[in-house]
């Protein structure tokens, strides 16, 4: 049999390789299981998002308007 050398960056790219796989696959069953939980929580919390969000970008737009302005 022919053995690779296993170096510490081998070992951590398999560790790492490992855990990548096994969080995917929790957030896969997470969503399966719990898609009704998931579906509702985002429908209730997306005009929150939305009533949070708006002021800020209208403000960012505000101030870029002005500063546009004031150099022309």
């Amino acid at each position: 049999m022919d053995y690779q050398a296993v170096t510490v960056w081998t070992v951590i790219k398999r560790f790492l390789i490992g855990w990548s796989i096994a969080g995917a696959l929790l957030v896969v069953v997470s969503c399966v299981k719990y898609k009704e939980f998931i579906v509702t929580a985002f429908a209730n919390n997306t005009w929150a998002w939305i009533n949070a969000v708006m002021p800020i970008v209208i403000m960012v737009f505000a101030i870029r308007y002005i500063i546009r302005s004031l150099f022309r």
